[in-house]
């Protein structure tokens, strides 16, 4: 069985060990960093995200905002959505009215440019309603996404 040798300032070294906050685990001083965020310190470098400054909490902590940020868009767009249905079906009974005749009891509609341009006002909310719902398809696409990002920093913390 072969021994081991240890070297001479294997005592100095050992001193310099710090023990990380998160994983308890001992580091050398040179191999650990501080987060800037939240001041912890000496972390090792299991809790640093790759490409950033921060600690994988910190991180965490700053893409639930973003994604609190992005649901809440997206509950923005749901509820314009909403709207662009409403004007459809508002236009869309303005146009049976016109076609039973209903025009000539009600006011509005006879001293309006409502009767003559209600298939424009048909045709924009679909119009809008087709791109509103993509770029919503697409704001879900971006929610999934920072979801999966997140679960994944949170196997490092």
């Amino acid at each position: 069985m072969e021994k081991f040798r240890l070297k001479k300032d294997f005592v100095d070294e050992r001193s310099e060990l710090t023990k990380c906050p998160v994983c308890d685990t001992y580091v050398h001083q040179q191999e650990s960093f501080v987060c800037p965020r939240c001041n912890k310190s000496p972390l090792c470098r299991k809790h640093r995200v790759p490409g950033r400054r921060e600690c994988s909490s910190c991180v965490v902590d700053l893409k639930r905002k973003e994604l609190n940020v992005l649901r809440g868009q997206e509950e923005s767009i749901r509820h314009f959505l909403k709207f662009l249905q409403f004007i459809f079906l508002f236009s869309a009974v303005i146009y049976i009215a016109l076609n039973l005749g209903i025009a000539e009891f009600v006011e509005i509609l006879q001293h309006s440019l409502l009767p003559t341009y209600i298939m424009y006002f048909s045709i924009i909310p679909i119009a809008g309603y087709i791109l509103f719902f993509i770029i919503l398809y697409n704001q879900r696409g971006k929610v999934t996404d920072m979801e999966l990002q997140i679960k994944k920093l949170e196997v490092r913390r």
